[in-house]
């Protein structure tokens, strides 16, 4: 494969026989990734808006199909990095979007806690430095008039709208929590997901490595509150949390109360954004998410939990 041959195939796909066009399309996607800096570099050149469009929409499908490939990976790998998944979500949209803007702004909202943060406080004085930093600071909040917006699933608008549902708002705020070796972790609890912040090993707490401590997992630490990242880090007991459950009249389950492991909340975020895309009419793009959770392990799937106006205040 060359720039002479990638331009011979563009110019092909003016081609009137549709078989034509198809081979030409197969033979691109068959190039991958590879292929697309001289595909850009082609289209430079060409006037034709038909060829334009047929191009544009070919790029499209290896983006995606490169998308399916490292979706695969992230699944297989052992850590299965969060951020990463989420990052991986946010290239469905943006597929040229660098990873270190999502770290960038994670460090940075990090940074601005980690100056108030100190060791010999509680948990709960650490949350509340935390909060300030998250809310006031940096302006995080609910995106309640746009709840069922698809731009709440990708981590990037979120950041630079400072608007999104529960589960991104917790995604960004447990992150920030973690790169500050706080012990928050996800709860995949049904309508509304919330976050559980675990006893502390302030033996360990300066110097474990936060994804590879077994000491620090959460299946082995008792949790201490929830912290409910929609409505500015608001903290309440389980017994709290319980009376929501019986309110929603969600049937009880110990998992509700317990944190969840990665892969369930980006599984989570991405049948969050299959229903927003169907709320929108865009039914392509919902049924290629939908691929992207089967290809994680996800049945189809015929009710969103996430997908509610109920307010866990209400």
């Amino acid at each position: 494969m060359n720039a002479t041959e990638i331009k011979s195939l563009l110019f092909l796909l003016d081609d009137t026989d549709a078989e034509v066009v198809n081979l030409v399309e197969k033979k691109l996607l068959s190039y991958g990734v590879t292929a697309l800096p001289m595909i850009a570099g082609e289209l430079t050149h060409i006037k034709d808006e038909n060829v334009i469009d047929l191009t544009a929409e070919i790029v499209s499908k290896i983006n995606y199909q490169q998308l399916l490939i490292e979706f695969k990976e992230w699944h297989d790998s052992t850590e299965k990095d969060l951020l990463q998944g989420v990052y991986l979500i946010a290239k469905f949209k943006y597929p040229t979007l660098e990873k270190s803007f999502i770290k960038e702004c994670i460090e940075k909202i990090k940074l601005n806690a980690w100056l108030d943060m100190r060791h010999d406080i509680s948990a709960v004085e650490k949350v509340k430095i935390l909060n300030y930093t998250f809310y006031d600071i940096h302006g995080f909040s609910g995106n309640i008039a746009n709840y069922q917006s698809s731009s709440n699933s990708y981590i990037n608008e979120v950041l630079e709208t400072k608007k999104g549902n529960p589960i991104m708002l917790c995604i960004i705020y447990m992150l920030v929590a973690q790169h500050l070796k706080l012990p928050v972790f996800g709860v995949n609890l049904p309508q509304h997901f919330m976050l559980a912040f675990l006893e502390e090993d302030k033996l360990s707490l300066k110097s474990f490595d936060f994804i590879s401590d077994k000491k620090m997992s959460a299946e082995n630490r008792p949790i201490l509150f929830y912290i409910n990242a929609f409505h500015k880090g608001g903290i309440f007991t389980q017994k709290s949390l319980a009376q929501f459950v019986e309110q929603m009249k969600i049937p009880s389950n110990e998992a509700y109360y317990l944190p969840c492991d990665n892969l369930s909340i980006v599984k989570r975020v991405l049948r969050n954004l299959a229903a927003s895309y169907k709320h929108e009419e865009e039914l392509i793009k919902a049924n290629q998410v939908f691929d992207i959770l089967y290809l994680l392990g996800e049945p189809p799937l015929a009710h969103f939990t996430d997908i509610t106006d109920a307010n866990f205040d209400e």
